[in-house]
């Protein structure tokens, strides 16, 4: 019950995670802004020196009343080298030649047939309709015989009236140019006696620039059931090999980890997450780990940060996830395409940025820690525990600082540029101070390890690594 309540109340102040985000708008890729021309300018001034920083960030700090500690004493690392890329890239709709890749490679050029029902359809619904097998909707509100004889003579009027202009046969889907919505691609096919479900869909500027291509046994599976098990070893070779028969060389895999590794029926699916790169270097979401205690059963799970979220105050007007391909793979091969925000290639602005200082990256994270960071999902905790009436505690412990790229743009242009960034990994954990009516949550039960401060590494600004600006 408390921690129902606070989290409600920590998302309603903090970022929210959408399917969609502020005001709808048509947006195209803006011209470069005053503040990106500013940031290539300086990634492209010359290196004095080769770029060197210590083994260790370390310190302590407090804030909100006592409440919230911060404690870090990191490793730093650089794993992919200090020589990264700054480089422009804007979103992009789906094209032709992608629907076209996409329907060779995983339907085997087998015909997608649309939704459009047929004559023969209208009529096995009118025929229903008429016999003792029809019966009202259980979900509904209960209804008098005259009422549910009403809403039948309503279904065999709708269906006669749609028989009129159905096809004789399903209508075969090619592309947008041919298909029921000019924005969506859409329908199912039949490869190898498996039916698959397409949908594939454009809305630059929104959440919903996304390809899903998904086998219709797998998207309503009986949960009841478990999955055949897979190896790891054996998902990756068969995800990596799908990615190059579509020629998606410029995609690196990011991480496999079982799909949902609390439930056993799922323990066979393994989820490959692909992200785009620039000069090989992987332009990825952070990783949030999270661990949950429950009933003393410890759960575990974890999902990357794709900019699917939004201010819930003074929210942003265009949303901009960060491109992603995940595919599910089991024993039977793959189950499921999902491809969200095609992007244009990058255009590197400069092969190798340069880097500020680490001890003035250094000196901005002294700062900026304790006032990133005030209590979960960004919430205060001094406001938390004034809401809910008793006290609570929050102890952050800094383990690394990890030098990578990173997508970043203005609020509200599309627009993006990518940039080598500083991330402050650390494990946040958030509990009672002392039993109250609600129990007690205690120390060590829930806690995450994600990026609790990130800052671009040419400027030293702070970026969110949710929002993605």
């Amino acid at each position: 019950m408390k921690k129902k309540t606070m989290r409600m109340l920590s998302a309603a102040l903090a970022v929210t995670l959408l399917s969609g985000c502020g005001a709808a708008q048509t947006n195209t890729p803006a011209e470069t802004s005053v503040n990106q021309a500013m940031l290539l300018e300086k990634s492209a001034q010359p290196q004095e020196s080769a770029y060197t920083f210590p083994e260790k960030f370390t310190g302590d700090w407090t804030g909100q009343e006592g409440k919230l500690t911060i404690h870090a004493d990191a490793q730093v690392v650089a794993e992919l080298g200090t020589a990264l890329p700054t480089a422009t890239v804007e979103p992009r709709e789906f094209t032709q030649e992608d629907v076209d890749n996409l329907l060779k490679v995983l339907l085997k050029g087998e015909p997608l047939y649309g939704y459009t029902q047929t004559k023969q359809e209208c009529q096995d619904s009118i025929d229903y309709a008429n016999s003792d097998q029809w019966h009202g909707d259980p979900d509904a509100p209960e209804q008098t015989p005259e009422e549910l004889e009403e809403r039948r003579q309503g279904i065999i009027a709708y269906y006669t009236e749609k028989m009129k202009t159905a096809p004789e046969e399903k209508p075969v889907i090619h592309g947008f140019y041919d298909s029921d919505e000019p924005n969506e691609v859409s329908g199912t096919a039949t490869v190898d006696g498996i039916k698959w479900c397409v949908s594939i869909w454009n809305n630059l500027g929104d959440f919903f620039t996304n390809a899903s291509i998904i086998r219709e046994d797998y998207k309503y599976r009986d949960y009841d059931i478990p999955l055949p098990e897979a190896s790891k070893e054996e998902a990756v070779a068969q995800g990596n090999a799908l990615m190059q028969e579509l020629g998606f060389d410029n995609f690196v895999l990011v991480d496999a980890q079982q799909w949902s590794p609390q439930l056993p029926k799922d323990n066979g699916v393994w989820r490959l997450y692909y992200a785009p790169s620039v000069n090989g270097f992987p332009v990825s979401g952070a990783r949030q780990d999270t661990t949950q205690t429950h009933d003393g059963t410890v759960y575990q799970d974890c999902w990357y940060w794709c900019y699917a979220a939004s201010e819930e105050s003074n929210p942003d007007t265009v949303a901009w996830e960060l491109e992603n391909i995940y595919l599910d793979v089991g024993r039977d091969g793959i189950l499921s395409f999902d491809w969200t925000a095609p992007s244009t290639k990058p255009v590197v602005q400069q092969a190798q940025s340069a880097l500020l200082p680490f001890e003035e990256i250094a000196s901005i994270a002294n700062t900026m820690l304790p006032e990133v960071i005030v209590g979960p999902k960004e919430t205060p905790l001094t406001q938390l525990d004034q809401y809910n009436g008793f006290e609570t505690r929050m102890d952050v412990d800094i383990t690394k600082v990890s030098l990578s790229l990173m997508r970043i743009r203005d609020k509200g242009s599309l627009q993006g540029t990518i940039v080598p960034v500083w991330d402050f990994w650390g494990t946040s954990d958030w509990y009672d101070a002392e039993p109250n009516a609600y129990g007690y949550q205690e120390k060590g039960m829930n806690y995450e390890f994600q990026p609790m401060l990130t800052l671009n590494a040419v400027d030293g600004t702070v970026v969110n690594r949710q929002l993605g600006y």
